[in-house]
Parts: structure tokens; C-alpha cells; sequence
């Protein structure tokens, strides 16, 4: 128990924040992987202070004009985290890693379908 009776002490500990900032070529590489996929980012500093998980900077990414954030990403000294929406959160390595796995899966066509008949 912390004795407050003593000069220059606080009532309440100071709280680390989980997750640390990113570094400024990885900002770059994510916003340019924002850009080529029409996202948009935004940095959010001191996130989720007022419900007590405090992060120092977490990315949030927005398609379209829907207010809703399409993932999110946080880093700490170990990983880098992407929670989606719904669903079980990723860990990577690194901020490229993690962007290079979020690339969109491509979209296959069929083209050497040949028809055997054409309707009359």
C-alpha cells in the first residue's frame, strides 16, 4: 500500500500503455498499402484511454464513407496484432508481414470455358 501522506506521491500508479508507436517507414509502407486498396488510415493516439486498455498508437483503417473501421492494428515490443471486426485477432512479426498477409485475395475468372452448344 502506497503512503500518501508523503510528499510528491499519487493516489493511483501511472498505467503503461500495451502496445508501443509504430516506426515511420512502417507508417509509410501501410499508408501506401491504404492507398492501393482505397483505404484510408488513421492513427489513433492514447486509444481506448476511457475504457482502461490503453494502446500508444493504433491504426485503424476505412473503406468507402462507412464510419466503421475495417481492422484495426497495434504493435508491442513482440508482434504486431490485427483484430478484425469479428472473429480471432492475427499476430505477426513485423508491420510489412502483417500488411503483406492483409493483402485481398484475388478474384479468380474462368476463361477457357468453351461452350458446347449455343441456345437457338
Amino acid at each position: 500500500m502506497c503512503d500518501l501522506t508523503k510528499r510528491g506521491t499519487t493516489a493511483v500508479p501511472p498505467r503503461l500503455p500495451k502496445g508501443l508507436t509504430f516506426e515511420i517507414a512502417d507508417l509509410v509502407r501501410i499508408r501506401r498499402w491504404g492507398d492501393c486498396y482505397a483505404s484510408r488510415m488513421l492513427v489513433c493516439l492514447d486509444h481506448g484511454a476511457a475504457v482502461g486498455e490503453e494502446y500508444e498508437e493504433v491504426i485503424a483503417f476505412q473503406t468507402g464513407i462507412s464510419p466503421l473501421y475495417g481492422f484495426n492494428m497495434w504493435r508491442n515490443a513482440a508482434a504486431v496484432f490485427v483484430p478484425p471486426l469479428v472473429g480471432r485477432g492475427k499476430q505477426y512479426d513485423s508491420a510489412a508481414y502483417a500488411v503483406k498477409r492483409l493483402l485481398p485475395k484475388p478474384h479468380f475468372r474462368l476463361t477457357d470455358i468453351t461452350a458446347t452448344a449455343w441456345p437457338d
